[in-house]
């Protein structure tokens, strides 16, 4: 059967109703290919220490502080528009390797060439209009052929604040089953009603423009790429860096004269910093819901959502609120994401339950270069090994230990595994947000794909900026588009 697990990763082969032509193929590559050259020196080595010692890090030093570290002034929102821009351009389809991280080895070269982007690298929106992975699931229009198809909620007891006209839900299968571009997006009621805004916000803008299907997705796909760019770009990536790249284009991706990938060290490594962000729960996330657990909010979605259900998102905005303020970027995940279970994981690799293991263990299978490696491939001086232990060192590991105790016993100082690296070069810097390799990924990685995409806004002549309802004249955020959407 078909299989979609927490990482994004999904295997085509194993679900025999699916054509191999179901969804477009796209390779994956290395951003810093040369350094596969002298592994001796740029990756982990291959030793059953180097396992054990990743399996020791992940499960007993990236322990939940709890309340002993504040969060960031950062809308939550963020949190969950990242997950929804990573399953807009990534995919990943391993059926030719079939990593498996109960038996954890480093593949070949051979193997990771045979992984596939089955999502196209581009800022289309193709995971709220599709195609979905079964064709069956694509999301249809509504009575109205210019529009987007959504339900109305069951019942009637609104939260507070809440758009009481009940158009919050997805279109649905008897079953509960979601119809929509892709089904990742329902996978936890927060994400879920996201999508929901930007199917509204398509609809709405039909209705304010009164244009076709086809100039309203366009409409909607420039705005959105406008918030990619303009608002989360800048509140998760150095915006200098940010700057630098929009202005002088990227220096390592993509490479000139190369048809056009996905980085693995992007999407295995730097583009999962946003899982040290995620909180052990939302409680509060309207007037009617105390209990906002991760549990409850990634376990309610393939049924039909009720009215007290519909997510307040003013909470979600306001960055002082201190319930609902992300993590920082550090090293550490809430215990929810080191204890997952078998909702979290959709039955692939059960027995790995630790998020963090399974990140630490994805990388080296892969072939991830250290960070320092990559620091020095893009000419910026490495975190230092004692900046490194600083960070570690303010992770306390009850009884009476620190996250560095553990470090000290690994090479992992040295020799720091990429994704690991990328959250303490963060963590060294405040935890805001992403440090200069970290950011200088992320932000390559996201600007190299808005210009590679359709109707960019970087390269589309008639794009002369952002013509929606917005509170900042030549800026629209993600809160502009809630409010376009009629949910805030």
């Amino acid at each position: 059967m078909l299989t979609v697990h927490h990482g994004g990763i999904v295997r085509l082969s194993e679900d025999p109703t699916l054509p191999d032509t179901a969804l477009p193929s796209f390779p994956f590559r290395y951003m810093f290919k040369d350094l596969q050259n002298n592994p001796q020196k740029n990756l982990l080595p291959e030793l059953p220490k180097t396992v054990s010692d990743l399996q020791l890090i992940g499960r007993e030093a990236m322990t939940d502080p709890g309340d002993t570290i504040k969060g960031i002034p950062v809308p939550a929102v963020h949190t969950f528009l990242a997950q929804f821009i990573d399953h807009d351009i990534t995919l990943m389809d391993d059926t030719g390797a079939q990593i498996s991280l109960t038996t954890p080895t480093v593949l070949s070269q051979k193997q990771i060439d045979k992984i596939v982007n089955a999502r196209s690298p581009d800022l289309d929106l193709d995971n709220v209009y599709g195609p979905n992975i079964r064709k069956e699931l694509d999301p249809p229009k509504g009575d109205d052929p210019r529009k987007m198809k959504i339900e109305k909620v069951e019942g009637t007891e609104f939260p507070k604040g809440v758009n009481e006209d009940g158009w919050h839900d997805f279109p649905r299968l008897d079953d509960g089953t979601p119809l929509i571009g892709d089904s990742r997006d329902a996978e936890n009621l927060i994400l879920a009603q996201l999508h929901i805004a930007f199917l509204r916000a398509h609809n709405a803008i039909v209705d304010e423009r009164q244009c076709d299907f086809k100039e309203a997705r366009k409409i909607l796909t420039q705005h959105y790429q406008c918030i990619v760019l303009n608002d989360f770009l800048e509140q998760i990536c150095d915006p200098c860096i940010v700057k630098r790249i929009i202005d002088e284009g990227p220096k390592f991706f993509p490479r000139p004269n190369e048809s056009f990938y996905m980085p693995l060290e992007f999407s295995v490594a730097a583009y999962r910093f946003g899982h040290s962000k995620v909180r052990a729960a939302y409680g509060h996330f309207n007037s009617l819901q105390d209990n906002g657990g991760l549990g409850l909010l990634f376990g309610f979605t393939d049924q039909r959502l009720t009215a007290n259900w519909v997510i307040s998102w003013p909470s979600f905005l306001d960055t002082g609120n201190q319930e609902r303020l992300p993590r920082r970027i550090d090293t550490t995940l809430s215990d929810r994401l080191l204890f997952l279970d078998e909702v979290l994981l959709d039955g692939h690799d059960i027995g790995v339950k630790n998020l963090a293991v399974r990140n630490l263990l994805r990388g080296y299978m892969l072939r991830m270069p250290t960070g320092q490696a990559v620091a020095e491939a893009m000419g910026i001086q490495p975190v230092t090994r004692e900046e490194i232990k600083s960070v570690a060192m303010q992770i306390p590991v009850p009884p009476n230990k620190t996250q560095a105790d553990y470090l000290e016993k690994t090479d992992f100082l040295d020799k720091t595994p990429l994704w690991f690296y990328i959250l303490a070069e963060a963590a060294f810097g405040g935890g805001v947000r992403l440090g200069p390799v970290g950011s200088t990924i992320v932000a390559e990685v996201l600007i190299g794909v808005l210009r590679n995409s359709t109707d960019s806004i970087l390269t589309d002549p008639g794009w002369k900026g952002p013509t929606l309802k917005r509170k900042t004249p030549d800026k629209f955020d993600i809160g502009d588009l809630l409010n376009f959407a009629g949910v805030l």
